[in-house]
């Protein structure tokens, strides 16, 4: 695999660093910098991409979001600026006193990395007076307590659904994850 010389434009490297040049090798970013520099350092007969002054940016592999669930979590139990368990706990508390009136605790925002194991647990939840639904920061999980599982109908007997899975203990009973 020969060099790829990118020139001619600006390449993105983070929050106002910009590049003149980027050389690749063998598929990976060799180097960046004033493109007089990379021509000389780019193995002879490279290819040469002229970006005709445009912005050269790193690859976007994910670029899906949720837009929607994620505004209304930030409208609900706001997770997202916290982290570790004491501090999700405790926000939850202070969002559960200061609204009364809603017959439950929904949001979201917390951090799968924040749990040991990658998960919380209904049990964690289970002081609360109404039932809890709180999506992980990816919207791809919610962390719910008991009352959640009962209000949903959601048994030792129900099956996964289909693409997905209900973290269980060991006995089966769901997990609340």
């Amino acid at each position: 695999m020969s060099d790829i010389l990118f020139r001619g434009g600006r390449a993105f490297l983070a929050a106002d660093a910009f590049a003149e040049a980027v050389l690749v090798r063998d598929g990976r970013i060799a180097a960046t910098g004033p493109e007089a520099d990379l021509v000389r350092r780019a193995a002879p007969g490279h290819e040469t991409v002229d970006l005709g002054g445009g912005l050269l940016i790193p690859g976007i592999t994910d670029a899906h979001i949720h837009p929607v669930q994620a505004g209304l979590e930030r409208a609900g139990c706001d997770l997202s600026e916290v982290y570790g368990l004491p501090e999700y706990l405790e926000r939850i508390i202070s969002y559960a006193e200061a609204n009364t009136a809603r017959e439950w605790i929904d949001g979201g925002g917390w951090d799968m990395a924040a749990f040991p194991g990658g998960l919380p647990h209904r049990s964690q939840l289970d002081f609360l007076d109404r039932p809890a639904y709180l999506l992980q920061r990816d919207h791809h999980a919610a962390w719910v307590n008991t009352l959640a599982l009962r209000r949903a109908g959601i048994t030792r007997e129900t099956p996964d659904p289909p693409d997905g899975r209900i973290e269980r203990d060991p006995d089966g009973t769901p997990g609340g994850v």
